[in-house]
């Protein structure tokens, strides 16, 4: 049997140059749920894993650019076992999107931190509604800061109708660094809560409502 196969953790990747992928490092997070982990350098070089777990977010550091890591440990930054999504902008500061003050998965909040991620004094609420998840995001040439999200995906229901109830919308949030400095919208082109995807009827009745 493969051994290689029978492994799990939060492992890291490396692209090589003919476009393969090289298996690194990782780390067995306690409480570790879905591996939806994602890794920020730090200004220092150091490597910083966040670990999707079932209280939060847990974190591990590599200071071998991904080849072993310390062991996980809460983060503290808290979360209702779902999805987040960190990332440098170009100003230096680091953009983290996370269930903030939360009960469930509701108040998606875009946070900045302006010392590697040790603070994050600057809060924008994105969507305070239940069920709103897995934001991902991009910083665009133009300057915006693009977030999308799902909010009631219909999934784990017991019925068509449950399914057709809930909103099954994409939607995203433009904003800029000033707007979660100053904690709301300042800029006249930012938007929230702006749909962009939203599923309708089905044609027939899906045998399998609750996927």
């Amino acid at each position: 049997m493969d051994s290689d196969k029978e492994e799990t953790g939060a492992f890291v990747y490396q692209l090589t140059r003919n476009r393969q992928f090289t298996k690194l490092g990782g780390v067995q997070a306690p409480g570790r749920t879905y591996d939806e982990h994602m890794v920020l350098e730090l200004t220092d070089g150091t490597l910083q894993m966040l670990i999707r777990t079932a209280y939060g977010i847990a974190v591990s550091y590599s200071h071998d650019k991904g080849y072993t890591w310390l062991p996980a440990e809460d983060s503290h930054l808290g979360g209702p076992n779902s999805r987040f999504f960190i990332r440098r902008l170009k100003s230096g500061r680091v953009l983290l999107v996370n269930h903030h003050q939360y009960h469930g998965r509701n108040n998606l909040t875009a946070l900045l931190s302006e010392d590697d991620g040790k603070t994050w004094p600057y809060t924008l609420l994105l969507d305070e509604r239940a069920n709103v998840a897995y934001p991902d995001g991009v910083e665009a040439a133009d300057g915006y800061i693009y977030i999308t999200y799902d909010r009631e995906r219909g999934a784990f229901r017991n019925s068509m109708a449950e399914v057709m109830a809930d909103a099954r919308e994409i939607l995203m949030a433009k904003i800029t660094e000033a707007d979660i400095i100053a904690g709301h919208l300042t800029d006249r082109g930012s938007k929230l809560k702006h749909i962009i995807s939203k599923l309708g009827a089905y044609m027939d009745e899906d045998p399998y409502p609750t996927l």
